[in-house]
Order: C-alpha cells, then sequence, then structure tokens
C-alpha cells in the first residue's frame, strides 16, 4: 500500500478551485476509503486548526475542530498518539482563549502528572492540573 506525509496545502488546495484541487480531492478520497495511508505530523494539525478558518472565513474553532476529528477517523489518516491529539483537539475547541501550544502542555502535563509552570494563571487555572508552585525563588 502506497504510504506517505501529508502537507496542509493538500487540505488547503481541496477546500478551493484551483489547479491543485482535483488531485487534493483525489488524495484525500484514497484516504477516506483506505486505499493510501497518509501520516498527519501533529504540526499539520497544529496547522489546520489556524490555516483553515483563515482560508475558508465561515469556518468557526467548532467546525476547524469537527473537520479535524472526521478526518483522523478516515481508515487511511495516520497520526501517532491519536487520543492525545484528539483529546488536545477536544480541549482547544471547548475553550477559544485557549491556544494550540496551551492546549498541549495541559493535556501533556495532566498525562504525565507534572506540574506546568507558566505566568499564564488565566487560562491555566482553570483546569485540573498537579501543584504548579514555582520551584525556585528569584535571586
Amino acid at each position: 500500500m502506497t504510504e506517505g506525509y501529508l502537507d496542509t496545502k493538500v487540505f488547503l488546495h481541496a477546500q478551493a478551485n484551483d489547479a491543485h484541487t482535483s488531485t487534493c480531492r483525489a488524495l484525500l478520497r484514497a484516504a477516506a476509503a483506505g486505499r493510501i495511508i497518509l501520516r498527519l505530523d501533529p504540526l499539520v494539525l497544529h496547522e489546520l486548526t489556524y490555516v483553515l478558518p483563515r482560508y475558508v472565513k465561515t469556518m468557526t474553532r467548532a467546525d476547524v475542530a469537527l473537520y479535524c476529528r472526521s478526518v483522523l477517523q478516515w481508515p487511511g489518516m495516520h497520526l501517532e498518539e491519536m487520543s492525545f491529539w484528539l483529546a488536545v483537539l477536544e480541549t482547544w475547541e471547548t475553550d477559544d482563549r485557549l491556544s494550540w501550544t496551551d492546549a498541549v502542555l495541559i493535556r501533556r502535563a495532566q498525562d504525565a502528572a507534572l506540574a506546568l509552570w507558566s505566568r499564564n494563571h488565566r487560562d491555566f487555572a482553570r483546569y485540573d492540573l498537579p501543584d504548579s508552585t514555582w520551584p525556585v525563588e528569584p535571586s
């Protein structure tokens, strides 16, 4: 079976009507049908969260999350740590004040039962995280 990594631009061209639209749509349809394996790097997933709403102006955060979840369920789509990234997507979707990076950090800290040190108390205080008392005093 053919297998390879997928770039964000394939998703964008599939949403467009340009010279690359038909080939990009065909590639995505093949993955949806399980005829090809497309490996999705987590960086591409992240890129989709901010590029799609800029490219398809009507997409909300919930729309982007739904689209990403749908794509990740295709038989031919492969993402390492799938359950982790789906959890990140859920955290990002349900809290519109969080950046993607903050959602990743929250989920990593929760999964590892480790502190998350930040000066961004406003966003992180809403989450059940291990004790994040600052470990050192300023010198």
